[in-house]
């Protein structure tokens, strides 16, 4: 069984446009020794890979310049490639709620319709898990058929990772509902040619691929391989890549994962912690499950198979590459690779590092309708704020630390979330931050002396930055947050408009200014919201805004209201302090002074109970 494939050999290389006619650009290469390689030319607006058989290096050499003459982007040595790893043993734990979130993906999506290429060793289209998943593809080894004779069951194993389907009669795939476009590019042993991979690709990408895995790599890089990642990406594809499986025996970097423009993935076992095997470095992007992986196998219609390498982790990266393909049908490639990483699951030291990259994958946050300022999901949780500085979570939300045992020496007034929901920041009366999980301190307020006590705080959509606004009107930028004019008012809260070049204002008798690009549908610069207003967001489609006033009633601009706590009949009720909305658009969250929670239209409700003598003052939706 596999686990990943590697691609060169020693001594093979890229050959330069501007070899001399003395000596031979092949590394290590005898003279009079034939030579296979390949050229990626550009024809129009695509790109083609031709093979040429050379009778000796120098012969190559003369055959590269022609090549580079005729506006050849790369010209290189064609290396062999062939499959390594073992067999062990397991099940799908990999879709189990302790591992991933892929089941609750689901109920977002199941990716439908969305083509993920699995350049391989071929899909046994007649597998019992496949039947009905798999589109005609190309067989780039014997240069016919339509990739479905895979005599050596990887590629098999892989495109049931991304799109088994949920039918009960086996495994089931990350995605479901994908559709998998077979391209052979390794034979019966796991072996090929690096210039079938590139071709594969390039032909991937013209036949409507979204998302093309590559469970497989080399020590030897590859520019035309790279050429045709760069050109598939080009056109909207996804391309993931296997880290590979060294990381016990030298962890020799792997290409083409370790080239910086597909997603680099490692293995995790099913603790979540490294597998020994999987390569890890500055290159690797996100980890999946990848040890003891449960899969389709192509001896036969109704065959399985165990296996682990990082060539396992990557379909369920690619499944959920198609999962956000799905959701959000107009996502560059790179906004897609955006969304898995800022998702992902942190692991190890906090942030991005080398065992783990920004984590494993967390495929109903990637999968989710994009956040809305300050952030949100819907339906997975939240966490109140109070004023001394205590985060408590409820639902899925997570705590990353609080002030509980270091009390602010001003309470506590505002909160936002980093766009990945793995961290927040809280700020105080006095302009002091604090940071927590991946949120990042980029500065604060307390070494100034200010005229009015900051009121509020908004996260910017990289997370690199954050507004601080004060009482008096004033916005104060930090990071990349930018300022774009003050109210010269007193206000009380502010939202931030979805791409960060623009904010709201809210102000205490009730008007919303708006700046820079927030300028809504139905809302124009300046709103009048009513009386006794106190808190405002934008709606989660980013089209209106939703004011909350001091008795809890709701008022909409550009937005429909789903209820408010005017008629819920206690004080308590009554006492609306912040309202933040979910990221669908169809709901929101009120809460209460005294820290109480209450969903309306389709957000959830996951509790709340009564802060003790503190004020609760924000509520972070996850």
């Amino acid at each position: 069984m596999v686990g990943s494939v590697v691609i060169g050999l020693a001594g093979a290389g890229l050959l330069g446009p501007t070899s001399g006619s003395g000596a031979s650009t092949t590394p290590g290469a005898d003279a009079d020794a034939p030579v296979r390689l390949f050229a990626v030319e550009r024809v129009g607006d695509r790109l083609e890979v031709i093979r040429y058989d050379a009778a000796s290096a120098r012969e190559a050499d003369g055959i590269a310049k022609a090549a580079y003459g005729r506006g050849a982007v790369a010209v290189e040595v064609d290396a062999r490639v062939q499959s390594v790893g073992d067999p062990l043993e397991g099940d799908q734990w990999a879709l189990a709620p302790a591992s991933t979130s892929f089941r609750a993906a689901w109920s977002i999506t199941k990716g439908a319709n969305v083509i993920v290429a699995v350049v391989d060793s071929g899909v046994r289209k007649t597998h019992q898990d496949l039947a009905g998943a798999v589109l005609p593809g190309i067989d780039l080894v014997t240069g016919s058929g339509d990739g479905s004779n895979d005599q050596n069951g990887h590629g098999t194993h892989v495109a049931g990772i991304v799109a088994a389907r949920a039918n009960g009669k086996g495994t089931v795939g990350g995605a479901p509902t994908a559709r998998i476009l077979p391209v052979r590019v390794l034979d019966a042993n796991g072996s090929g040619y690096s210039s079938d991979v590139a071709e594969g690709i390039i032909w991937a990408a013209d036949h409507g691929a979204r998302v093309v895995n590559l469970s497989l790599g080399g020590g030897v890089p590859s520019e035309g391989t790279r050429t045709a990642i760069r050109y598939a990406q080009g056109k909207g594809v996804v391309v993931v890549a296997a880290a590979g499986n060294s990381g016990d025996s030298g962890n020799a970097p792997l290409y083409p994962a370790a080239f910086e423009e597909p997603i680099a993935v490692g293995a995790v076992n099913s603790s979540r912690q490294r597998a020994g095997f999987s390569n890890y470095g500055s290159y690797v992007d996100v980890v999946a499950p990848g040890d003891s992986i449960v899969s389709s196998w192509s001896s036969s219609d109704t065959a399985y198979a165990w296996a682990s390498g990082t060539s396992m982790a990557t379909p369920h990266v690619a499944a959920v590459a198609a999962l956000v393909v799905a959701a959000n049908p107009t996502f560059t490639a790179a906004k897609v690779r955006q969304r898995i990483e800022m998702t992902a699951d942190d692991l190890g030291p906090t942030g991005r590092d080398a065992e783990y990259g920004w984590g494993i994958i967390d495929p109903v946050h990637a999968a989710a309708i994009p956040l809305t300022p300050p952030g949100g999901r819907e339906g997975l949780g939240y966490a109140v704020v109070t004023s001394d500085g205590r985060v408590r979570t409820y639902g899925g939300a997570r705590h990353y630390g609080d002030l509980t045992a270091y009390p602010p020496a001003s309470p506590v007034v505002g909160a936002a979330r980093t766009p990945s929901g793995k961290g927040y920041w809280l700020v105080t009366a006095s302009g002091a931050v604090f940071s927590f999980g991946d949120a990042r301190y980029r500065g604060g307020l307390s070494a100034q002396r200010l005229a009015a006590p900051v009121v509020a705080m908004a996260s910017s959509p990289t997370g690199r930055g954050y507004l601080v606004a004060t009482g008096d009107g004033g916005v104060h930028p930090f990071g990349d947050a930018v300022d774009f004019g003050s109210a010269n008012t007193a206000i009380r809260d502010l939202a931030m408009s979805p791409s960060g070049r623009g904010y709201w204002l809210l102000a205490g008798d009730g008007t919303a200014y708006a700046f820079g690009d927030a300028r809504l549908r139905a809302v124009t610069r300046r709103t009048t919201v009513g009386s006794g207003a106190v808190s405002l967001a934008l709606s989660g489609n980013g089209r209106g805004l939703w004011a909350v006033r001091s008795n809890g009633a709701i008022a909409g601009y550009g937005a429909p209201t789903y209820g408010g706590l005017e008629s819920a009949g206690s004080a308590r009720a009554r006492s609306g302090t912040r309202i933040r909305a979910i990221a669908t658009g169809r709901g929101y969250y009120v809460l209460t002074n005294d820290g109480l929670v209450f969903p309306f239209g389709t957000a959830r409700n996951f509790g709340s109970r009564p802060s003790s003598g503190a004020r609760a003052v924000e509520l972070l939706v996850a």
